[in-house]
């Protein structure tokens, strides 16, 4: 069960980037100029989170095992900044217990000296934005690197030192071919990451690609195609020694995301930063999402949450479910019971029956898990025990 003394679990927000991707609807913005008046903005978040860090550090009793900078681009700040920034963090919860400290990471915003600052500070594993390698499909999606200065920071982070690296990539893109996607999971499987994600692309509303799709600029691909992209990423990959563990993510041996594994488990995390969410003694809460609200709340009140919820057990119950079925593992009755206090035939059997007839779940009496169909539908499947 959820409570204090269970938050292992560290997310910090870092809502900047040099740009804005065409695709993204995150709680993202671009940087503001590097005029003096400009990085003011920079300093007082910098500031603001070492505020909520301080708060949280007292008020939770975090052993903390995984930490997670995300953003955003994280790295789109400056050595200065980054160093003061990762300095805070680890005055309050850079513990013996660490066993995962990743940040995200475009590779156009990398250079030695910044990583460097990112190797000083214990920082163990990259999650690095590459999404493709070829530079039409980069343009398309509005980043700022090009697929040989991805190959340039993947190669500059292994000099560094860096033995943990994962790789994200987009498949889905308008005019990309399955061809095009088999070139991309090559590369990715020559450069040998110990971690891949693979995401189909999505339009999300108010962002540059979704209006040019409404307006016929561009043409989304087949759902056929798309589904022949995730097919052949499942197959290569597997065949290249990575191990499909979460609908979108392949991992080397033991090399599993720690992190994002606490969120599929439902399991409890504190959130800082602008729009971070927390969820802590079964209360889910999030924080102001614009930047200034957000350092205005922390310096006024030392707490910036806008938002909270706190779960009823049979709706933790259905997220639990819904977040542990991304795993290929799935969840065993006896897991389902210890973490939610439900037996899981009891409160899903009919649904978990029908499913299983139409042979999006396998069920062996113990363990439940999406098959190979299911997979490929798992947001219909997830749909059944909101």
């Amino acid at each position: 069960m959820n409570n204090t003394n269970s938050i292992h679990s560290l997310y910090i927000h870092i809502p900047f980037c040099e740009k804005k991707c065409n695709y993204c609807d995150f709680n993202s913005i671009p940087a503001p100029s590097r005029e003096k008046e400009s990085v003011r903005v920079f300093d007082e978040y910098i500031e603001a989170v070492a505020k909520e860090l301080r708060v949280g550090s007292c008020e939770l009793r975090v052993t903390t095992k995984t930490v997670y900078i995300g953003g955003g681009t994280p790295t789109s700040l400056n050595n200065e900044q980054l160093d003061r920034l990762l300095g805070k963090v680890g005055m309050y919860y850079n513990t013996p217990l660490l066993e995962e400290y990743t940040i995200e990471a475009n590779p156009g915003t990398l250079d030695e000296e910044k990583i460097n600052i990112l190797r000083q500070h214990k920082i163990n594993r990259i999650s690095l934005g590459v999404q493709s390698f070829h530079d039409r499909t980069l343009k398309l999606l509005g980043r700022i690197h090009s697929a040989e200065e991805a190959k340039r920071a993947f190669m500059l982070l292994r000099e560094g030192g860096f033995k943990n690296i994962n790789i994200d990539l987009i498949y889905g893109c308008p005019e990309q071919s399955l061809e095009e996607w088999r070139e991309d999971l090559e590369t990715v499987c020559a450069l040998v990451p110990e971690h891949v994600s693979t995401y189909c692309l999505s339009y999300e509303d108010g962002t540059p690609l979704k209006n040019a799709l409404d307006n016929g600029n561009i043409k989304r691909l087949d759902e056929r195609d798309e589904l022949k992209m995730y097919k052949l990423a499942r197959t290569f990959l597997k065949k290249n020694g990575y191990r499909h563990y979460e609908i979108s993510n392949f991992a080397k041996d033991g090399m599993m995301c720690r992190h994002n594994i606490v969120y599929w488990r439902n399991e409890g995390y504190l959130g800082i930063g602008a729009g971070a969410f927390s969820y802590t003694n079964r209360c889910r809460t999030s924080n102001e999402k614009d930047v200034q609200r957000y350092i205005e709340a922390i310096n006024f009140k030392g707490k910036a949450a806008c938002f909270s919820e706190q779960l009823l057990p049979e709706k933790r119950a259905g997220e639990t479910l819904v977040m542990t079925l991304r795993m290929l593992s799935g969840i065993t009755t006896e897991e389902f019971l210890n973490t939610t206090g439900f037996d899981l035939l009891l409160t899903y059997g009919e649904k978990i029956a029908r499913l299983v007839k139409m042979g999006l779940l396998s069920f062996n009496g113990k363990r439940l898990r999406l098959t190979q169909k299911g997979l490929s539908v798992a947001d219909s499947v997830m749909v059944e025990f909101v």
